[in-house]
């Protein structure tokens, strides 16, 4: 008896839902890799000089955050994105030597030079290295407060950042954050907008309603910045809006305070032959901002955002 067998071919193949969600999230896990890899890469370059030019802008937002969280003697504290320390050195004294303050930076050149300043201060109860936010290592329940200046809207996933210190947040613990609000005078991005046309791809013009390149939607708003805290895990979210205001000596120093900030990595990519023209335009620019007065004066706005973790 013979047996007759039917050949089918090769049978068509189709992508499942399931498939194209697992390339999804290779996909979003890749650029988050990536955003962290340029943010790292960014500090690298101005972990030397930063907060050089203005420092008295970062130590009085550093000491306003840890006012708004509330910071107690013997308080154990995580700085996270400690940059050069002011946060870190604001609340090691806010907590005194009975307390606990750790900080953590994904740029290993900012974490290393502010090591070697606690070192130097001989703060036997501060600690930084490296490390992610999103991941930060350490067991539940270990801090009181957590602090993230001027750093959480830059991250690929402020939502990861918001679980993890929950997690290791004592209940009834605090976090707080500091961001950038609305310019006050969206005039005030033309002149690093003005440098950036020299790149060989221009960068997008500044928001005018951000001010910043690559913030995170979630901090639109009052409204968002809550939404964003409650799907967390916390209650008792409170945002505010205080301005600073900073008389700029000359066209020279806001050049310096370019070089020395976040931005340099962008500027870094201006082609070197392309730079004198690139300052000169961005100082034309600038110079177009002076008051009746003849001064250079920048108004900021930045936000503070409280929350308490739910048990």
């Amino acid at each position: 008896m013979s047996v007759t067998r039917e050949h089918h071919g090769t049978m068509p193949t189709t992508t499942t839902q399931e498939q194209r969600d697992h390339r999804s999230q290779r996909e979003r896990e890749h650029a988050a890799a990536a955003r962290k890899a340029f943010i790292a890469e960014g500090f690298d370059l101005v972990a030397d000089t930063y907060g050089t030019v203005d420092g008295a802008f970062f130590e009085a937002s550093a000491a306003r955050l840890v006012e708004h969280a509330g910071v107690r003697p013997g308080d154990r504290v995580l700085d996270l994105g400690c940059g050069r320390g002011a946060v870190l050195f604001a609340a090691a004294t806010a907590v005194g030597p009975d307390g606990y303050v750790a900080g953590l930076d994904l740029s290993p050149g900012m974490a290393h030079a502010t090591a070697a300043d606690i070192a130097r201060r001989g703060l036997r109860n501060v600690t930084a290295r490296v490390g992610d936010a999103e991941d930060p290592g350490f067991p539940s329940g270990s801090f009181e407060a957590v602090l993230a200046g001027l750093m959480l809207f830059i991250t690929p996933d402020p939502a990861a950042v918001l679980h993890a210190a929950h997690h290791i947040l004592v209940p009834g613990g605090r976090f707080a954050m500091s961001a950038f609000g609305a310019l006050a005078d969206p005039r005030w991005s033309r002149p690093l907008d003005a440098a950036l046309a020299f790149l060989d791809e221009p960068a997008p013009a500044s928001s005018p309603r951000q001010g910043a390149r690559g913030g995170h939607p979630a901090f639109d708003s009052d409204a968002s910045i809550a939404d964003l805290f409650h799907s967390c895990g916390f209650a008792e979210v409170r945002t505010v809006e205080e301005t600073s205001v900073r008389v700029i000596e000359s066209g020279e120093e806001w050049w310096r305070s370019q070089w020395s900030s976040g931005r340099r990595i962008r500027l870094e990519r201006i082609p070197t032959d392309r730079r004198p023209a690139a300052k000169a335009a961005a100082l034309a620019a600038l110079d177009e901002l002076r008051d009746p007065e003849g001064l250079l004066r920048s108004e900021t706005r930045l936000r503070f955002t409280s929350a308490v973790r739910v048990p």
